[in-house]
Parts: structure tokens; sequence; C-alpha cells
């Protein structure tokens, strides 16, 4: 037992120095292919690893550019600082990370450009925040409000997600190839241990029929561990107790295979974190596709000259039915027939031209309205230069072109108003003619002459022409105001009580409780108090003996600006739906015989004047309620021109 033992302790060359060198020369070459394809596997896995710490440093860098976004409109919508502090962590946090996703592809130039490029994008980005948000702390919300309106921002967003998709997909690429060399070398190696373990045995075989078949029953016992094994698993070599090349080969196999199935193990997790990110991109993907789809404004996407798809937004704004499946190029067919070819032709010569498009064209519902929209597309291009797709907008523009009609009619109701009191300056003169004329001659005929009575008439009708020209001056007219300080309360009792008679005589309650602490007002006092005097006539007028009239007056605040709503409400008539919307037109009255039409009018001027505004709520044999709002510091309006 000890020579056995001493036998196998010796060294394999020892024992085949006189025999052959073959099979030590071949068990050596087969070391050698074996490590080298260990380290070749090993590469495999540390490229691996290189891209999945890329795709996970990209995955973090567009999470950071998304809390961009979502902590700047956090703080845009709520202007509270600890809304601000995402946004602020995040841009710490993307400028480094940034770097260092591209210090990790740097060896590859087209990733290095791209990573370059979106970190512009993001610089821009934060650049344009920064500023909007020191204009919110200085108390200028709006640019930041119109800057979010205007999606300047989100564009950029999908700018910088479409480059770092484009980013992502070349690593999926790299990955793909990684995986496949790691494949390839991991079947090497298996080929390598089987087919070249093989080789060694045959090559053994004659010159250690030689030897003690000590030698021989490992080896024996080796293939049969490797031939044991299917499926492609890494095969357990047992290991010999005994100090010749033998024992250690089956140490150097056995810590190999332990290492190789490390490796597996760590590649399948890989896999398994790589499909988990694969489904959070396709949820993000989802995500995004629903905020399309829900946008405000109409999205299309064409290619050529083919719509490919169209947002829920846009097929409202054509009138269909955005629940049905419809082929995008249906929103050709709801194009107004009047506008359709001509809308396709310039469509056609921007998408040939490579060029962008702009056209206004209505739409044409099945039920027959029209919705008049503006469109915009603009092509998308490659990296060489050649369009890829058009993106295009429709933004409806139906109650922006009304308002514009409706504009240049009060334009010309402007002027109209200002060629009115020409001829009002003009009659007065004659009218005071007319007048002074008609009392001399009354002087000359006694009281029961039939032709005192016509000048009585020819009198009244003179004073009557005389205070119509004063209103439609008095309308015309700038408002110049005298502002004093006063207690708007004082104003009401003292217009109530000019109309004390009118009230008495038709027996009207006058409800008015005014708070005992009230914000004193600066305006022109003999301004509001035609406007009581002409509101409160209004309203007794309109009421049947034995009516009540309930005043009130309170301190409201709009857009930061303190000021007092008076509010006017009887139980008469009311005024018809027809004519509400009318009544602050000059020249329209409803059922006054001796009216001009000009007395709300006018209020309405003064109360602009002022800065504030004016509005009216009717119901038909229920009553009206007038109310206006002052600032308590008058807020003298430019005249328009």
């Amino acid at each position: 037992m000890s020579l056995n033992k001493l036998f196998l302790n010796l060294p394999i060359a020892r024992k085949l120095l006189l025999v052959s060198g073959v099979p030590v020369l071949a068990v050596l070459i087969l070391s050698l292919v074996t490590y080298r394809s260990v380290q070749t596997f090993s590469l495999d896995e540390d490229r691996l690893n290189d891209v999945y710490l890329v795709q996970s440093a990209s995955a973090e860098y567009m999470r950071l550019v998304v809390d961009l976004e979502t902590g700047f409109r956090g703080f845009i919508l709520t202007q509270k600082a600890p809304f601000l502090q995402p946004y602020l962590a995040a841009r710490q946090r993307v400028l480094l990370l940034g770097n260092s996703l591209r210090q990790m592809v740097k060896s590859v130039e087209e990733q290095r450009q791209v990573i370059e490029t979106v970190q512009g994008m993001v610089e821009q980005l934060m650049n344009d925040k920064d500023r909007l948000i020191e204009r919110v702390k200085a108390g200028f919300p709006q640019e930041a409000t119109d800057y979010v309106e205007s999606e300047t921002g989100r564009i950029l967003m999908l700018a910088i997600r479409e480059e770092m998709a484009r980013f992502d997909r070349r690593e999926v690429t790299q990955l793909q190839h990684a995986l496949g060399s790691s494949a390839a070398d991991r079947a090497a190696l298996m080929g390598v241990v089987v087919w070249g373990g093989s080789l060694a045995l045959i090559l053994l075989l004659v010159p250690l029929h030689l030897i003690a078949r000590s030698i021989t029953g490992p080896l024996t016992t080796l293939v049969k561990a490797v031939e044991n094994v299917s499926g492609g698993n890494i095969p357990n070599i047992p290991v010999f107790q005994r100090g010749d090349e033998i024992g250690e080969l089956t140490k150097v196999m056995q810590t190999m295979g332990t290492q190789i199935r490390n490796h597996i193990r760590r590649i399948e997790q890989s896999e398994q974190e790589l499909r988990t990110l694969n489904q959070d991109l396709t949820s993000s993907e989802a995500k995004y596709r629903g905020i399309v789809d829900y946008a405000p404004i109409g999205i299309f996407t064409a290619k050529k000259d083919h719509l490919i798809f169209s947002n829920r937004q846009n097929w409202v704004l054509a009138g269909r039915n955005p629940d049905e499946v419809l082929d995008p190029e249906h929103m050709w067919e709801a194009i107004h027939p009047d506008d359709r070819e001509g809308v396709r032709e310039t469509f056609q010569d921007a998408v040939h031209q490579s060029e962008p498009f702009e056209r206004v064209l209505r739409f044409l519902h099945p039920d027959g309205a029209v919705r008049k929209v503006l469109c915009r597309a603009v092509p998308i291009q490659d990296h060489g230069g050649q369009t890829m797709v058009y993106q295009g907008f429709n933004v409806d523009i139906t109650a922006l072109e009304y308002m514009r009609a409706q504009l240049n009619r009060s334009d010309r109701l402007a002027t109209l108003g200002q060629m009115a009191a020409g001829i009002a300056h003009e009659i007065r003169n004659p009218l005071v003619g007319i007048g002074s004329t008609t009392t001399l001659l009354m002087e000359d005929f006694p009281d029961g002459d039939s032709r005192h009575e016509d000048l009585v008439t020819i009198l009244k009708e003179t004073r009557r022409l005389d205070r119509i020209v004063n209103q439609i001056v008095d309308f015309a007219r700038p408002r110049d105001l005298l502002p004093v300080t006063f207690q708007l309360q004082d104003l009401i009792q003292e217009s109530l009580q000019v109309l004390n008679e009118p009230i008495k005589q038709m027996d009207i309650q006058i409800d008015f409780h005014p708070p005992a602490k009230l914000h004193s007002i600066q305006a022109d006092r003999d301004q509001l108090k035609q406007v009581l005097l002409n509101v409160i006539q209004n309203a007794v007028e309109a009421m049947s003996e034995g009516g009540c009239l309930r005043l009130s007056v309170e301190e409201e605040t709009i857009e930061r600006i303190p000021g007092l709503r008076i509010t006017v409400q009887d139980n008469g008539k009311g005024i018809s739906p027809s004519a509400l919307p009318r009544i602050f037109e000059p020249f329209f009255t409803t059922g006054k015989h001796r009216g001009t039409g000009l007395g709300l009018p006018i209020c309405r001027n003064i109360i602009e004047a002022h800065g504030g505004e004016i509005h009216a709520e009717s119901q038909s044999g229920i009553g009206t309620t007038m109310t206006w709002w002052l600032p308590c510091v008058c807020q003298p309006q430019l005249p328009t021109v």
C-alpha cells in the first residue's frame, strides 16, 4: 500500500518520461485552451455587467429627468417651496449621473454623442426651469404658466426621451451581442472540457497502457463524470486525494466548474433584471401613450402623406367617436369638402419638400356643426437628414374666431358711438334755439289757446331730445375720474333718500343692512351715485306696488385686489332670457316707452373706468339681480381706441 501511494503521488512527467512526451504535451495544451476559454468567458461576463450598469444608469437618468419635470410642475401649481425639493434633488444628481454615463460609453462614439446631445437638452431644460422658478419666486407666475401651457418643456422632454430610447436600443443590441458571444464561448468551453479531455484521454491510452492501472482508473472516472452530464450542465468533477497532476487537475476542474456555475447564475439573474426592466419600459410607454391620447389638443402622425396615428382629441375635433376603431386615413374625410383638396395638396407639397406645414381648416361634423382648427405639422428627421415622420397638432380656434368677430363688432359699435356723439353735439345748439324760441312764443298766447298747448308739447319734446342728446354725449365721452375717499354705505343711503318719493308711492320695502365695519372706498363719488340712482330706479320701475328691494355690500378680494361687491335685487317682472345678454348694449331698452337704452351702458362704462365689473341675473316673473364689484382703490382703465 505504501508503494502504491508513493507511486500515485509521483508526477506524471516522471512516469511518462521514458514512455512518451506526447501525453504530457496534450495535457498542457488542454489546460492552456481551457484557461483561455475561461478568460474569454470572464470577459463576456464583464461585457454583460458593463451593459447592465449602463442600462441601469440610463434608467436612473431618465427617472431624474422626469423628477425635474414633476418637481417643477408641482412648484408651479402650488408655488410652495417644499414642492421644489424633488426638482432640486434631481437637478443636483442628474448632471453627475450624465457625466458618469458619458464616461461609461466613451469608447462607443455614437453612444457618447447621444449622451452629450441629451445632456445639452437637459441643461437647456434646467436653465429654462431655473429662470421660471426665479420668476415665480419674484411674484411673476404667469410666465411659468405660459411656459407649461405652450408645452415647450414637454416637447423638449419628448426629444430627450426619444434620444434616450435610441440610446437604450443600441445598448440592447450590445447586450444581445454579448449574450450571443457568451453562449458561444460557453459552448466552446464545454467543447474544450469534453472533447479536449477525450482527446487527451485517447493520447494517454497508448502510453499509459504501460503504466499501472492506478493511473487509468481515475481518468476513466473523470471521463464518466463528464459523459454522464447532459442538457448543457456543468459537470461536477470529483477530487482525487493524490499528489500527482491528476489530483491537482481534479481540484482545478472542480474550482473551474464552481466558478462557471456562479457565472451562469449571475447571468441568469442579469437576464431576469433585464426582463423586469423591459416590463418597466413597456409600462412607461403605455403611460406616455395615454398622456398623448388624452391630450387637450389634436395630435396626429403622418408617414409621407399617409396618416398613421390620431389621438382621441383629434377624433373629437373631427366630430367622430374616439372609442370606435377608425383608420387614421379617415381623418381626411372629416375635413370640410370646400377645404379638403386644398389642404391635402398643400400637405403633400410640404411632405415632398420636407418643410413645416401650417394651415387653418374646418372639420365638418356629421350633425352639420363646423369646427375651425389651426393645423401645424413639422418633419422629424433622422441623423442623415431624412424625414421619418411628420408630427402634427390641431388646435381648436373656433372660439377665438368668434371672439375676433365680436371684437370687430365692438370696434364698429365704438365708431358708431363716436359718430352719434358728434351728431348729438351738432343737434344740441339748434335744440337750445328751438326751446328758447318756443318759450318766447308761449308768452304771446293765453293758456286756453290751442296754439299754446301745441307750444307746450313742442317744449316738452325739445327737452326730451336734449336729455337724449346729453345721454349720448355722456355715453361717448371718456371717463375722467375725480376720486375721493368715502363710505359706500353712506352713498347708498343717500341714493335711497333721493328716490324716496317714488319708493313710497310704490309702497316698496327696502332691505339694506350693511356690515358694521366696512372698508372705505376711493372712487368718483358723483359717478358712482349716478350708477346707484340708475340701477335702483330701474328696479323700482320693474316692481309692482308692495315689492321688496334688497341691497347688500360685502368685502371681496379678486386677484389679490381688495374691493367691495354691491348687489341690488328686486322681485319685479324680470328680463326675458333673449333680452338679458343685450341689456348693456347702447340704445337697447326693454319696455320703457321713454327710455333711450343708454342708462345701463353708461353704468357699465363708469364701473369699468374704475377697474370694476358689472353683471346681471334675471328670471322672468321672479326678479332681477344686478351685481357689480369695485376695487377699494380705483384702478383707472386706459381708454380704448
